[in-house]
């Protein structure tokens, strides 16, 4: 199994913000090295990485369509296509080309398409999973609402969007108080998420349902929508005389 070539959106255009705020997460090669270590990782989730792994894939179906707006760190996307498999389509779309290049030599072997695409765009096909990870948080509001709407419009009947990202921490958990300082240095979008449900940026919130699971006191969330499935018109039928 070998990925297939690239798509280039020709409308398609990094945000100045990512240079500007987020250097050293796309723009350094030893910073992507070190971060793609799970070891690493576990250790800024405290911990929590395997789990919320472990958790988004048993929303993954074998077989199944996934698209995936957002390349990661770490050994997701590997995982994520295995358990797909090679019957299934795995479609993963990122705005930045280098992040792009990065995570295709890694999985060579993997039946992934790639392509760049900025996710403020629509996107053209319906999927059975849509995933969402630790992207909202590095977002300006009003993409944020953008991405969410695209993301949710891309899901198929009966289907469902994954998002994992920053939550607020409970008020007893007093690394809050780290996080407040480190966040607007290097992360400014992030306390949007701690203000603000995922739900209610949607749009169209009511044609899901919605599930949320936090992890470590608050700090992360994974919220999955499912789209209801709809109605199907039932056949008509004649009066009868019994």
């Amino acid at each position: 199994m070998k990925t297939i070539a690239v798509k280039n959106s020709k409308i398609s255009k990094e945000p100045s913000y990512i240079s500007e705020l987020y250097p050293l997460l796309y723009k350094k090669n030893k910073t992507a090295r070190l971060l793609d270590d799970n070891r690493v990782q576990s250790l800024l989730t405290l911990g929590c990485y395997q789990k919320i792994l472990e958790d988004i894939l048993e929303d993954v179906g074998t077989n199944s369509s996934v698209l995936q707006v957002g390349c990661t760190f770490g050994n997701q996307i590997e995982k994520t296509a295995d358990k797909i498999g090679r019957y299934g389509k795995y479609v993963i779309v990122d705005v930045i080309k280098d992040e792009i290049e990065r995570v295709r030599q890694k999985v060579l072997d993997k039946k992934i398409d790639f392509e760049v695409h900025d996710a403020r765009i629509p996107f053209s096909g319906k999927y059975d999973t849509v995933l969402c990870l630790m992207l909202l948080h590095e977002l300006p509001e009003i993409s944020r609402e953008k991405v969410i709407n695209n993301i949710l419009d891309a899901v198929k009947s009966g289907g469902r969007a994954i998002f994992v990202d920053y939550h607020k921490p409970n008020d007893w958990n007093l690394i809050r108080f780290i996080l407040k300082p480190f966040n607007r240095l290097f992360f400014p979008f992030t306390e949007g998420l701690w203000k603000k449900a995922i739900k209610n940026y949607a749009q169209k919130h009511t044609h899901f349902s919605w599930y949320k699971k936090t992890y470590r006191s608050g700090m992360y969330q994974k919220i999955v929508a499912v789209r209801h499935t709809s109605d199907e018109k039932k056949p008509e039928t004649k009066p009868s005389f019994y």
